[in-house]
């Protein structure tokens, strides 16, 4: 993905968010992660993306940990 693309999908996922009912915590977002301040843990990870734009990977992994988040409450 381009920046441009990574820069629209965190817009799309920022409204997502903004509009959404968080589940209430603990949320078990993986094997890995148990969220237990959802709204919090997606302004942290949004910050990370945009702080870190030049570092595919730790960019990626942030954009995984939202997409899951929003699948897990989407149902998808």
């Amino acid at each position: 993905m381009t920046i441009q693309e990574h820069e629209q999908e965190l817009a799309d996922l920022h409204l997502f968010f903004k509009a959404a009912t968080f589940p209430t915590p603990p949320v078990k977002l993986n094997r890995y992660m148990t969220l237990h301040d959802p709204k919090g843990f997606v302004e942290i990870e949004a910050e990370a993306i945009t702080r870190y734009k030049g570092n595919d990977e730790l960019r990626d992994n942030k954009f995984k940990h939202l997409r899951e988040l929003k699948a897990l409450m989407t149902g998808g």
